[in-house]
């Protein structure tokens, strides 16, 4: 069952409008970013880091098992029994979670092909959340961050690996946007503050909280005012950006997390006992903590290492607050693994397992995430508008590449490949769309039409054989993706490609 919304009253317009250039799929938007609709409030950007190549082949771009081509060197094409749902234009392999999230949300999924311009883990990690450098080497999430978050205590948290955590290349982008790196969500929460929960209640322990704030803001004034300025370091690099930086957030930003006690508003782990023991050191968690439970059990600790049960829930869960208290507008997950790391990456022992596996664990936990978002009211500066936090959230399934194509028998595994496809689900997509198709003869994705959505096939190419990494009919690359998302969240730049498609014709 579909999560229950709020009314939508209002929705995206100016830069989401097709028309002149931009119809055409290429913005003539000037270098800086425009914001659409800025009274009409923030929007959201969720990236699901999908480590190790999820394939759009195993989940909602299947070949069927009756079409699969069988090459006598090369094997069988990938192929699944699948299932397009009555009134779906998305077809899921036969499987219950993806076919339960197609039919909870196909409205505003779209599911495309891509190609990806490198199989590197790192590069091609990187790549997908920065399409390759085409927006001054900022981010996704930067660019997000710096055109909805400047009035947000920190715009930008990044709880990714790998290259889903490197910041972008844009030296002129406030170092406030670029992403708050966070290992554990469950006890971060704890660092955004300088005194609160600093000892256990006792003796020791100033219960005043003003008091204790005025006692750590002389130590501040001592340390910032006189011990910084004599330090070996502050001597030796007086000018290093990072210094600068390091001091100026401890003035900008620091102060600000304590005022808005944002320790206990995005503490999403209830007292525990003695596994979370907050009511020992006179904290208490948000007043959502139970809503939050309900949703993501996982994100909860399991004992006192502060490990949560499941690390992709906890991440969804803080997320979840961080949207909610209108702290962050872009947040970056990553899909850890069974083992930590591999995740999708598995596939190269056991495709279908892991794909299965992983597929089905980063769409659970999504359902959830976009459950909470999809009933909480959005409130901006004059009250409650009628829509909902996910009203105004993209979440975008970002992956490094694709795998091998060819089913070669038993328990088989695969490499990494460049073509591939993208899920995205935002109420702001043109939902129910499936742009490119799967080619049964070799197991390509093809390219479409960005402003109809028309597949293009390899019709000229024979059985077993592979389309040319120059075919003009392969699928868009990382820029264009790239461009394509700001887009829908109402960001322009200079050069931007865009796949006009995906606007709903809502906006």
């Amino acid at each position: 069952m579909a999560p229950r919304r709020f009314d939508r009253r209002r929705f995206l317009g100016g830069a989401l409008a097709a028309g002149g250039a931009a119809g055409l799929g290429v913005s003539l938007a000037p270098r800086w970013m425009r914001r659409a609709n800025a009274d009409d409030g923030p929007r959201y950007l969720i990236v699901m880091g999908c480590f190790g190549g999820a394939s759009m082949m195993d989940c909602y771009m299947p070949v069927d098992v009756g079409q699969a081509l069988t090459h006598e060197q090369r094997g069988t094409v990938l192929a699944y029994p699948t299932v397009t749902p009555a009134g779906s234009n998305i077809t899921s392999v036969d499987r219950s979670r993806p076919l339960s999230f197609l039919n909870a949300h196909r409205d505003d999924m779209v599911v495309m092909s891509t190609q990806s311009s490198s199989v590197n883990h790192f590069i091609a990690q990187a790549r997908s959340v920065n399409g390759r450098d085409v927006f001054s080497g900022r981010t996704m999430t930067e660019a997000v961050a710096a055109v909805y978050g400047g009035d947000m205590a920190i715009p930008n948290v990044n709880m990714g690996r790998g290259g889903y955590s490197e910041p972008g290349a844009d030296a002129a982008l406030a170092s406030r946007f670029r992403g708050e790196i966070v290992n554990n969500p469950v006890v971060w929460p704890l660092t955004l503050s300088g005194h609160a929960g600093a000892l256990p209640l006792g003796e020791l322990a100033v219960q005043d909280p003003e008091v204790r704030a005025s006692m750590v803001a002389r130590a501040r004034a001592l340390r910032d005012g006189t011990l910084e300025q004599v330090g070996p370091y502050a001597e030796t690099f007086p000018t290093s950006r990072l210094r600068r930086e390091l001091l100026h957030a401890r003035v900008a930003t620091e102060p600000t997390l304590e005022v808005q006690e944002l320790i206990s508003r995005l503490l999403y782990v209830p007292d525990l006992g003695d596994i979370f023991p907050l009511s020992e050191y006179g904290l208490s968690a948000s007043s959502e903590a139970g809503r939050v439970g309900d949703a993501l059990p996982g994100s909860f600790p399991v004992n006192t290492s502060g490990k949560p049960s499941d690390r992709l829930e906890a991440q969804a869960a803080l997320a979840y607050l961080l949207i909610r208290t209108g702290t962050s507008c872009a947040v970056t997950l990553t899909e850890p693994g069974t083992d930590g790391f591999l995740a999708f990456d598995q596939s190269h022992q056991s495709h279908r397992s892991a794909q299965a596996t992983h597929w089905d664990r980063v769409l659970r936990v999504a359902d959830r995430l976009i459950g909470l978002l999809a009933t909480a009211e959005y409130v901006g500066p004059e009250g409650p508008d009628g829509t909902s936090l996910w009203d105004r959230t993209a979440i975008v399934f970002a992956t490094e590449f694709g795998r091998d194509k060819w089913d070669i028998g038993g328990g088989f595994g695969t490499g990494h490949h460049l073509n591939n496809g993208l899920l995205m689900v935002s109420p702001m997509l043109r939902g129910n769309q499936t742009l490119g198709q799967p080619d049964p003869n070799n197991g390509f994705l093809t390219g479409f039409d960005p402003e109809t959505g028309a597949p293009t096939p390899y019709d000229d190419i024979t059985a077993g054989e592979d389309p040319l990494f120059s075919d003009p009919r392969l699928p868009p690359g990382e820029d264009r993706v790239f461009g394509s998302v700001l887009d829908l969240l109402g960001i322009g730049f200079e050069g931007q490609e865009t796949i006009p498609v995906l606007r709903s014709r809502r906006h």
